[in-house]
């Protein structure tokens, strides 16, 4: 059976192949969890086609459809119930280039029952963006390395996604149905504004920041809450519960989202700054570092290597790489 969930990962299965496969995914809630190990490694591991934006789900349109005239003798409410197990783990998978993939996972209710609710889940790869249109029409601009996790159609009475990594939201306003971004040290509560969140699982932070709006924010475990302004970061520390919240220009923090970063005629402390928030990484200038000096500038998809290697034919500094941080020194030092 490897060998065929292999092939429809592929999407190089026969009709027969398929069949076989659905058959052995009803057998037991054991080859659904092997099945979701499996796709789960092959997502990760880059092999999935390319695609566009809409692949997933017309693909799983496509297969629907297939299954259907597969099993034209089987009765339709048969077929229906089906289909719907199938969906919470067939859901087909999205790359865009770059590591970009979208999938589904099957969430059973407390009793495990048969009847099963879809969640999407958008993987992003470490030097990959994205964006995602939730079901309520919310976009989310997911930064490289990061994971968001959503339901097919949200409840009734709430939103409610998960992320890990950092996010920007412009969230549709619906007083009725508030929404609630979750994170392992911080639950972001809003009804319609825009605002970034910052989770990532190797940082001892996690941080949201405010561009337009209102939002509150709660702290798992705690009867503390905070409210944000616009222009306003929260920065909560994961272990301790502590935050503090600070005055920035919240602009600066959504920089990552664009396709391009444009300096024009700009300081080298203005460049360095923005490259600080297009590839979320730590700059630190030793003394002496000309800061003062201008230049103009346009990254794409260039890695931070590539561009410091570019400043150092432009402007007479070094660079190094110090753990997680880099170092800019003045040339000749």
């Amino acid at each position: 059976m490897n060998g065929i969930i292999v092939k429809y990962l592929q999407g190089e299965a026969t009709d027969e192949e398929k069949r076989l496969f659905l058959d052995w995914l009803r057998e037991s809630s054991e080859n659904r969890k092997l099945f979701s190990q499996m796709r789960d490694i092959w997502l990760v591991s880059g092999k999935s086609p390319l695609a566009d934006s809409d692949y997933a789900r017309r693909a799983f349109r496509r297969f629907e459809a297939e299954v259907r005239a597969m099993d034209t003798r089987r009765k339709r409410i048969r077929l229906h119930a089906c289909i719907r197990k199938a969906a919470a783990v067939i859901f087909c998978i999205l790359c865009l280039a770059g590591g970009y993939f979208t999938g589904s996972r099957n969430y059973l209710g407390q009793h495990g029952q048969a009847e099963a609710s879809v969640m999407n889940r958008v993987i992003i790869g470490k030097d990959s963006k994205g964006v995602v249109t939730l079901p309520d029409g919310t976009r989310v601009w997911l930064n490289a390395d990061s994971k968001l996790i959503y339901p097919e159609v949200f409840d009734s009475d709430c939103r409610r996604v998960s992320l890990e990594g950092e996010g920007y939201f412009e969230v549709i306003k619906n007083e009725k149905m508030p929404f609630y971004v979750e994170t392992n040290g911080m639950s972001v509560h809003v009804l319609g504004t825009r605002f970034d969140v910052k989770n990532y699982e190797s940082k001892a932070t996690s941080e949201t920041t405010l561009l337009t709006g209102r939002v509150e924010v709660f702290f798992p475990g705690t009867q503390k809450k905070a409210i944000l302004e616009p222009n306003q970061k929260i920065t909560c520390d994961k272990q301790t519960g502590t935050y503090r919240l600070t005055k920035v220009n919240a602009a600066d923090y959504i920089l990552w989202i664009n396709e391009r970063l444009v300096c024009t005629n700009e300081t080298l402390a203005v460049v360095l700054y923005r490259m600080k928030r297009w590839y979320g990484i730590e700059i630190v200038c030793d003394q002496g570092v000309p800061l003062e000096q201008r230049l103009s500038l346009v990254i794409r998809k260039e890695s931070p290597d590539e561009i410091f290697e570019l400043l150092e034919m432009i402007v007479p500094v070094k660079y190094r790489i110090d753990g997680d941080r880099v170092v800019v020194s003045p040339a000749g030092r």
